[in-house]
């Protein structure tokens, strides 16, 4: 199974880009939002790909950062959501304005990409909110617990771990967090994590 490919930029496309490895071609889908910040030239690039076997033909799904090729598969385990759709939905909202639309059940953000109506968005919100949360309840450990397994994390340390099991880097979760951190105000988890998936979507 490929994780990555890295190689020089050999063709853009409107959908599609070549990247150039070990004296092979390979013809990748992406969506319009990795088109747009994609180097000028035939620059060396690393591309975070997915492989899809359809019909015995393979296809390859190619992103610029490691959460959107996470969104892209948590994308294809929606029924009704096949590869169209999934770079559809990249193409239009960012992960993090997409966690955050899945969070609020936001149906008029999801019916904003090309294709997802309100049947499509209602099953979106349905089968990934208990995922979205489970990713969030699964990092929380790293916040420190007791040998009771007691939760002992303050809920910025918390919020922390959850945005790093939502797939982004340390970087980015700690400047978003200090976006929405101000003095003197006591929120929880939740509260601080939707704060910041706000901040990350404006970026």
């Amino acid at each position: 199974m490929f994780s990555y490919i890295k190689g020089r930029l050999a063709e853009v496309g409107t959908e599609t880009v070549v990247i150039e490895n070990g004296g092979l071609g390979w013809l990748i889908n992406v969506p319009t939002t990795v088109i747009n910040r994609l180097p000028a030239g035939e620059s060396e690039v690393k591309m975070y790909v997915c492989m899809i076997v359809r019909d015995e033909t393979p296809k390859f799904y190619g992103f610029l950062e490691k959460d959107e090729q996470m969104l892209f598969e948590m994308l294809l385990s929606v029924t009704g959501i096949g590869p169209k759709a999934a770079l559809s939905i990249l193409s239009t909202l960012a992960p993090a304005e997409f966690f955050l639309a899945i969070i609020n059940e936001n149906l008029k953000v999801l019916t904003r990409a090309p294709g997802i109506g309100q049947k499509s968005a209602r099953r979106l919100i349905v089968e990934l909110k208990e995922k979205v949360s489970e990713l969030s309840k699964a990092a929380f450990p790293l916040a420190g617990t007791e040998a009771s397994g007691t939760r002992t994390g303050d809920p910025a340390s918390e919020a922390m771990a959850a945005l790093l099991a939502l797939g982004y880097t340390g970087t980015e979760a700690q400047q978003a967090l200090q976006k929405v951190s101000k003095r003197g105000e006591n929120l929880n988890a939740e509260e601080i994590i939707r704060r910041a998936l706000s901040a990350l979507a404006e970026r």
